[in-house]
């Protein structure tokens, strides 16, 4: 008997069909995981927003969108300066599609 198949199988199927669609996905789940991680970086730092604000020279609003997933205003300097002020590291990685291999490296 064949394996019935589950949204997420129709949605990966779709995702391979449809590039326009697989490269808009593949950017709003990017900035989930971006606000997603200031967030949990933030939190784990034990600070507020308003804290984590002071320490990288802007307000309190602004590190509440950068937590939200519709943010697209933050650079790389802020990031590395949110990663600093957290204690964290800051690591920009590309990866190849559909792929579960590490980042692309050069040597």
């Amino acid at each position: 008997m064949a394996k019935r198949k589950t949204l997420m199988d129709e949605a990966r199927d779709e995702l391979a069909r449809d590039r326009e669609l697989n490269g808009l996905y593949q950017r709003e789940l990017a900035k989930l995981k971006v606000a997603n991680q200031i967030l949990a970086a933030r939190q784990h730092a034990g600070l507020s927003q308003a804290a984590l604000a002071r320490r990288i020279g802007t307000q309190q609003s602004g590190v509440a969108r950068m937590e939200n997933a519709g943010c697209t205003s933050y650079t790389t300097i802020t990031l590395a300066k949110i990663a600093a002020a957290t204690g964290s590291r800051l690591e920009v990685r590309i990866v190849p599609a559909g792929s579960r291999r590490p980042a692309l490296t050069t040597k």
